[in-house]
């Protein structure tokens, strides 16, 4: 794949830099930070390949030599909870949090984590939290108005999901959660016109696609959701998903 060499092309140079800070000898903090913003630029590169152990294996390696930085901390866990490693991911974060107690970053990845752990309630106290002394914050903003879905409070979660998108527009995750919600009250062309253009993007989630699949299948038009996913050998069931949506199923957010 064209795409995947010229990610490995972009991978070696940074991997070979940080061989080379690694064999330095004394660092200086300028060194120190340059080596890690250059083991998280290998792991995300990596994460985005699609190698998700060596994404790990450099995310766990920036953590570990620097764990006052909440930041470096709160992606490791990011990554973590996407490749839904959840206790792992409660080990990281317990320990960063006992350093930077109301650190915003954590604590949206700790609300992120009891959403996957299905614990919106939590969640969205956690969110409030970080909302509270940061009413602008995007990623909490985004995961209050999750919270806010699963727990069936749909008019209060487009609020949370207009505000995080009129922040981030150019943000996939936060448009697509927006649109789910509107999707999950039945809304369903409204989601379709936000997910058309994601699902354009060259390097567009698959869960976008399956997600405008739906929204289209729900607007009524099938012929046009199984054409997303015929290539996937998926649109046999995307009127059982229809029908479970009405019954108040979730589709895939972000």
């Amino acid at each position: 794949m064209t795409w995947a060499k010229s990610t490995a092309a972009a991978i070696w140079p940074a991997l070979a830099a940080i061989m080379l800070v690694s064999c330095a000898g004394p660092q200086s903090a300028g060194t120190r930070e340059y080596d890690g913003a250059s083991r998280l630029r290998v792991a995300a590169a990596a994460e985005a390949s699609g190698q998700t152990d060596v994404a790990l294996s450099m995310y766990a390696s920036a953590a570990a030599a620097e764990p006052g930085q909440a930041d470096v901390q709160a992606r490791f866990a990011a990554a973590l909870i996407r490749n839904g490693s959840l206790a792992q991911a409660e080990q990281v974060l317990s320990r960063a949090i006992e350093r930077r107690r109301d650190d915003p970053a954590l604590l949206v990845q700790l609300g992120r984590l009891r959403l996957r752990s299905g614990a919106a309630a939590q969640a969205l106290e956690i969110f409030e939290r970080v909302l509270a002394a940061a009413p602008r914050d995007v990623g909490a903003l985004d995961g209050h108005g999750v919270a806010l879905d699963l727990l069936g409070r749909h008019a209060e979660a487009e609020r949370s999901h207009r505000a995080a998108f009129a922040l981030a527009p150019n943000g996939v995750g936060v448009a697509n959660n927006l649109a789910m919600s509107l999707l999950l009250v039945g809304r369903s062309e409204e989601a379709a016109a936000i997910l058309e253009p994601l699902a354009r993007l060259p390097m567009a989630p698959p869960r976008v696609i399956t997600n405008l699949a739906i929204a289209r299948a729900a607007s009524g038009d099938s012929d046009g959701a199984r054409s997303l996913l015929d290539g996937d050998g998926k649109s046999g069931g995307i009127d059982t998903v229809v029908q479970a949506l009405s019954g108040g199923a979730t589709p895939g957010r972000s």
